[in-house]
């Protein structure tokens, strides 16, 4: 079915809230931020591993990586498995989830660990690059889409080359 503007809108207005109430509770005293190692912007600070720090780490990374990679999971099989009965297959479906593990993968293991032991006697360039690396998720993300989808790949190319696309033999003939 189509998705109504009145889902979409809702949908948009819920990420920002969700994304503001998170973002705004360590101004409000649960979690804190600091300056990166590098001091060049701020995030969390994983210097201090308190009861503060632990109990906003755990309800974070449950409902910013846990849940929304469930999500992810659960949709993108889905889709999956739709493509499998069709036998369309127009996108790589294991790719988001893959790439939300890797971008943001390295950044919890960093933050898990500062939970239980002292991270300060890693180098801070070394603690400096799980946090760029979870930076480059949106720009990951688009990539991933646009040269993932057959569709937007070729109109990548036209635009790159002027050269249009054409249709695989295979695909001309089960038309």
């Amino acid at each position: 079915s189509k998705l109504q503007w009145s889902t979409a809108i809702s949908m948009m207005v819920f990420a920002w809230l969700f994304a503001a109430f998170w973002s705004v509770m360590p101004l409000l005293g649960w979690g804190e931020y600091d300056y990166e190692p590098l001091r060049t912007c701020c995030t969390l600070d994983y210097s201090k591993g308190d009861r503060n720090y632990i109990t906003f780490l755990f309800a974070l990374s449950i409902f910013n990586f846990m849940i929304p990679g469930f999500i992810m999971l659960t949709a993108y099989q889905s889709v999956h498995h739709k493509f499998k009965k069709s036998g369309n297959y127009k996108f790589n479906t294991g790719l988001p989830l893959k790439t939300l593990v890797i971008c943001w993968g390295p950044y919890c293991l960093l933050c898990f660990y500062a939970a239980v032991e002292n991270v300060m006697f890693i180098s801070p360039k070394y603690r400096m690059i799980p946090a760029v690396i979870a930076k480059t998720v949106p720009t990951v993300d688009a990539f991933v889409y646009a040269l993932g989808n057959e569709n937007y790949r070729g109109g990548i190319w036209q635009f790159l080359t002027g050269q249009k696309v054409e249709k695989a033999e295979a695909d001309n003939k089960t038309k």
